[in-house]
């Protein structure tokens, strides 16, 4: 990986990023099943047989290509973007946007609202439930390499102590982060996560 920065002005900083990624072994998961189209279906009760399991090279090469660009609005607002573009020789092709919006509302408390963008094309293997070919040399069903598009929404508030006057035992409360994501993609799976973040300092 390769990483260069850059102050722009007073109130601007950049950055732009290569990373190059070579993968070799079981690239393949065993537990994803794949059905073939061209077979016959066959079924233990109610549960479909799979006619085979996941198949994939035994390598793959990854580059991604990403910039951020940060802008110091001005003491209550900072304005934090992210692009990155990423292909490999399975077929992929993505893009991937995000921004940040951190607002200082008090010395201690900041709130940061959050979106992220993500799109990708379909891996060269893929093929949706029951539409392989036993003929193929590689295949999978799994549509985490499929095509799709999602969007992230994020919400956060921090809590920052810089003297770490709240104590527990021998540690001085740091800081206190709290993250709300909600993730939605196009292929009907949606989540919501929640999270948070102790930092401590040991007096």
């Amino acid at each position: 990986g390769l990483n260069f920065s850059q102050i722009l002005s007073k109130n601007m900083q950049a950055s732009i990023s290569l990373d190059l990624i070579q993968q070799e072994g079981l690239l393949s998961t065993p537990f994803h099943r794949v059905y073939f189209s061209d077979r016959p279906d066959f079924f233990a009760e109610n549960f479909q047989i799979a006619d085979d399991i996941e198949r994939l090279p035994d390598s793959r090469f990854k580059t991604a290509i990403g910039g951020r660009l940060n802008y110091f609005v001005n003491e209550l607002l900072v304005i934090r973007t992210y692009y990155r573009y990423y292909f490999d020789d399975w077929g992929i092709g993505s893009h991937t946007a995000s921004i940040e919006l951190p607002i200082k509302i008090t010395d201690r408390f900041t709130l940061y609202p959050s979106y992220r963008f993500y799109n990708q094309t379909q891996a060269d293997y893929f093929n949706p439930y029951n539409e392989a070919l036993s003929t193929d040399e590689f295949y999978t069903s799994d549509y985490d390499l499929s095509e799709y598009a999602a969007n992230q929404y994020g919400f956060g508030i921090t809590y920052t102590d810089i003297f770490a006057k709240m104590h527990i035992a021998h540690f001085g409360l740091k800081s206190i982060d709290l993250k709300y994501n909600y993730y939605a993609r196009d292929s009907g799976l949606n989540y919501s996560l929640i999270s948070a973040a102790f930092k401590f300092v040991m007096d």
